[in-house]
């Protein structure tokens, strides 16, 4: 058998034209044992070898074959298919290789949300009173505006950028409640610290404490 010996195939009633060196490059696969003459092949009226498998997906098994390289379309979305097929043929570098490209699209699909929080609490050492307390809170506007209550605390967001915003309020144990809803929204705390200082004021040595917590979530792109 020779390598440079051109090879018709009819897969699944698509017909296919390559070199039976193409075909062996792998040569553990099932098409390297089927045209090493390992296995009998099978013929077409037109004798042609037939594969009684999905024509359309193996343009991709052949071109993996030819280049070693997997290339999809945009907006590619058959993977369970490719995967089914590339299973049949046994092509080990071709499986990881779709492995590796279905995750890539799985991240370039969605992406991450984050909203972060940053409670600031000043107390009074000597009388251990709360002297001041505020929240600042980080995020996409969408996201800032759909927390419930929001509008209700008389001020807008400040616009950071197209997309996000910052809001600053002075009302205590905000934090704890934006996070109680976020968690049950699906959000998940990434990140949390607590952080002190320690400064004099009016003849007052003050404590600030600062809260800071980062939650995020996958939003799908579309």
């Amino acid at each position: 058998m020779e390598e440079s010996e051109i090879i018709r195939l009819n897969v699944g009633g698509h017909i296919y034209t390559t070199t039976r060196s193409t075909l062996v490059r792998y040569p553990d696969s099932m098409l390297g044992a089927m045209f090493k003459g390992d296995i009998p092949s099978k013929v077409d009226q037109d004798g042609n070898f037939f594969i009684d498998r999905d024509g359309q997906m193996f343009r991709y098994i052949l071109n993996f074959c030819r280049s070693g390289k997997l290339c999809l379309p945009q907006q590619f979305s058959d993977y369970d298919l490719l995967e089914n097929e590339a299973d049949f043929y046994q092509i080990e570098p071709l499986i990881t290789s779709i492995t590796s490209s279905r995750q890539n699209a799985m991240k370039e699909s969605q992406e991450f949300n984050y909203i972060e929080i940053v409670e600031e609490n000043l107390h009074s050492l000597y009388s251990g009173s709360l002297l001041d307390a505020f929240t600042t809170l980080d995020g996409r506007t969408t996201d800032l505006t759909a927390i419930p209550g929001i509008s209700t605390y008389g001020k807008s967001p400040e616009i950071l950028s197209s997309f996000y915003s910052r809001l600053t309020l002075s009302i205590r144990g905000l934090r704890l409640e934006i996070g109680e809803f976020l968690s049950k929204q699906g959000w998940i705390k990434e990140h949390s610290n607590l952080s002190f200082s320690k400064s004099s004021s009016r003849g007052d040595f003050v404590e600030k404490k600062i809260y800071r917590e980062v939650w995020k979530i996958c939003r799908k792109n579309h």
